[in-house]
C-alpha cells in the first residue's frame, strides 16, 4: 500500500490505494 505524504497527495496513489482496498475488501467476503 501506498503512503500518501500530506504535502504531496498523488491523485494516482490514491486511486491505486482505493484499488487494493476494494480488491481486499471483494476477497474477504468470499
Amino acid at each position: 500500500v501506498l503512503k500518501i505524504s500530506e504535502n504531496t497527495p498523488s491523485s494516482l496513489a490514491i486511486m491505486e490505494n482505493a484499488n487494493v482496498l476494494a480488491r481486499y475488501a471483494s476477497i474477504c467476503q468470499q
